[in-house]
């Protein structure tokens, strides 16, 4: 008798119907758990996605596991939507990795109710990856090592800044004051761990500090710590000066540079509306109703040029009556006696030329013809003309002979020597004073060898320039001992 196949025999093909029949059951009635290869993990890290706090509640394999349908990764999405967003925006850790799309490769499963697959993902996690690199992060000032819990909330993984704070502070707080006052408390807007904040030059933005620029403060230009979005132009951050507001485009490096905004410059050379102009602004910044003066006030058609009259034009309706006397008696030439500061305010004569006994009570225009100040000469002959009787023969140092007073009398109207000396007649001054009033000679009619020895034989000795000592008359034989 042939010996039936254990397999194909009735009784085995039965038990294999009913085995079949029996898994076919437990697939449907348990969801394919029994396929299983361990618990899933029971941990709960917020709010149920998908219906189920954690991965452990899913009732369903064919929640995470549909083969031959699509990636497994699809599934993970359709719950964790947040991640979904990230890989969608380009934005975030996730959309970092170099394969997003393989959940699994870092968030295993099936390896028990306290199994963590975010520690796990940990454990070989590259943080290059992310905008911060661990370089100089790897360990803490007392040369422990850092950890995850240092910088991060671990519930959501983001970054406590104020970690940054407490931890830098700890070692120099009073470097963190001033850093956190000038740049504020967002530390990963400049900081990437690298550090490419340590060597930073400002000239990579764009706009190169130089002059004044250079020694400001940070806060000068980057109020309330915003440090990007900040405009390039001057008028970004200057506000334009009354004084020309509206009157010149806003290409204010046209005459102004960085090292300072004054003094400007002009046609390419440097200007001071002081020294260029010779008429300070310091008195003329406001109007007479306090509305603010600007270069069209006074310089209607052109900036290199006043425009005559302005000046009257705007102190007359202030002050009338002052106005017409003052121009009946100085002209309407304003800028030759003021330069704004003011230098006549308080002007005292005597700094120029000292007016002095008939000086004092000449009329302005004695002196100043035709209104005309600049340049009114200081010397006696200037004004005065030289008299004929000494015209050319004493000089111009009238102050040896006259004074301020007047004229005459002059020092020397008293001639105590007869001016008909000789007897034949009044003789000229230039016989005797040939170079001044104040020094005489007899030298020119008495032989001065002869009378030289005459005196000597009377014992008299060094007489000359010392006639008049003893000859104050000038009569022969006169002797004044």
């Amino acid at each position: 008798m042939q010996r039936q196949h254990p397999f194909l025999s009735p009784t085995g093909l039965v038990l294999t119907a009913v085995i079949l029949l029996v898994l076919a059951g437990l697939w449907v009635f348990t969801g394919g758990r029994m396929f299983s290869p361990g618990p899933l993990t029971d941990l709960r890290r917020g709010p149920a996605l998908g219906g189920a706090d954690s991965h452990a509640a899913i009732a369903d394999c064919a929640g995470c596991h549909q083969p031959l349908r699509g990636e497994q990764a699809g599934l993970c999405l359709e719950c964790h939507q947040d991640i979904a967003l990230q890989l969608e925006s380009g934005s975030g850790l996730h959309a970092r990795l170099p394969q997003p799309n393989t959940c699994r490769a870092c968030h295993p499963d099936h390896r028990g109710a306290d199994f963590d697959p975010t520690a796990f993902a940990r454990q070989d996690f590259d943080h290059n990856l992310t905008a911060f690199s661990l370089i100089h992060h790897q360990l803490d000032y007392d040369l422990a090592p850092l950890a995850c819990e240092s910088c991060h909330r671990m519930e959501a993984f983001t970054v406590d800044q104020v970690a940054c704070q407490d931890c830098h502070a700890g070692e120099d707080l009073a470097f963190m004051r001033d850093h956190t006052a000038g740049f504020g408390a967002a530390c990963l807007d400049c900081h990437d761990g690298a550090d490419r904040m340590a060597d930073f030059d400002h000239a990579q933005t764009g706009f190169a500090l130089s002059g004044a620029h250079e020694t400001a403060a940070c806060l000068d230009c980057h109020r309330e710590a915003a440090l990007t979005g900040l405009g390039s132009q001057c008028a970004d951050c200057h506000q334009e000066p009354a004084i020309h507001a509206g009157l010149f485009p806003l290409t204010c490096r046209d005459c102004h540079n960085s090292l300072s905004w004054s003094p400007a410059s002009l046609d390419g050379a440097a200007f001071d509306h002081f020294e260029g102009a010779g008429f300070s602004l310091v008195r003329h910044e406001l109007d007479f109703d306090g509305t603010t003066l600007n270069c069209a006030s006074c310089h209607v058609d052109s900036l290199l040029a006043l425009d005559a009259g302005i000046c009257a034009q705007c102190h007359t309706p202030a002050a009338p009556q002052f106005m017409e006397s003052h121009q009946a008696e100085f002209g309407a030439a304003c800028l030759d006696c003021h330069d704004g500061v003011d230098r006549m305010a308080a002007f005292d004569h005597a700094t120029v030329f000292a007016l002095e006994g008939a000086h004092e009570t000449l009329a302005c225009a004695a002196c100043h013809t035709d209104q005309r100040f600049a340049g009114t000469p200081d010397q006696c002959a200037g004004c005065h003309a030289e008299p004929e009787i000494h015209a050319g023969l004493f000089g111009l140092n009238c102050q040896d002979c006259h004074s301020p007073a007047a004229w005459q009398p002059a020092a020397l109207t008293n001639h105590s020597f007869p001016l008909d000396h000789g007897g034949e007649g009044e003789i000229a001054c230039q016989d005797c004073h040939l170079a001044s009033f104040t020094q005489y000679t007899c030298d020119v009619c008495h032989e001065p060898a002869e009378m030289l020895e005459e005196h000597n034989k009377e014992d008299i000795f060094n007489i000359a320039g010392r006639c008049t000592e003893c000859h104050p008359t000038g009569i022969k034989d006169e002797v004044v001992d």
